[in-house]
């Protein structure tokens, strides 16, 4: 009964800051299948960009869960503009500091972190920009990663 009622909990919090996001341009997360990601499991975002004039910053989130044994997560990130442009860059997300306290904010087992990838970005073309995270570690397949997401949202 607790376990539906956490997750009742966690579903009306996370409506409750959807709604109230006028800021917000794109955000998604997707789901990693029993928490086991596989190198050849990339995530994958399309983002459909129409404003070239703003200014936005572009975030990650992360969701991990008490069997990830690592303190950083390190995550190869391609951006296809529309142009044709591939960008490939190599982000390292701490997850935990030095003692092995998780940093993101959670309930339970599961903590919820997001950090900066790019601040105060202009598209510059507009048209279909995709963003494909692959998992970076030696672990394969890499435990504890339950979903993985993009926001992107006006700069300020």
């Amino acid at each position: 009964m607790t376990r539906h009622i956490t997750r009742l909990l966690i579903i009306t919090v996370t409506l409750g800051i959807f709604a109230c996001d006028p800021g917000r341009i794109y955000e998604s997360n997707i789901s990693i299948p029993r928490g086991e990601w596989r190198r050849e499991n990339r995530a994958r975002f399309g983002v459909e960009i129409t404003d070239t004039v703003s200014l936005c910053n572009v975030y990650i989130n992360v969701r991990n869960n008490s069997r990830y044994k690592h303190s950083e997560l390190w995550l190869f990130i391609d951006v296809y503009s529309p142009a044709g442009i591939v960008n490939r860059d190599t982000v390292k997300i701490m997850l935990a500091d030095h003692r092995g306290k998780w940093l993101g904010h959670g309930l339970g087992d599961k903590f919820d972190t997001r950090i900066v990838f790019r601040k105060n970005v202009r598209f510059p073309v507009s048209g279909a920009y995709i963003f494909e995270y692959e998992q970076a570690s030696r672990d394969e397949p890499l435990f504890g990663i339950e979903d993985i997401g993009l926001r992107i949202e006006k700069g300020y």
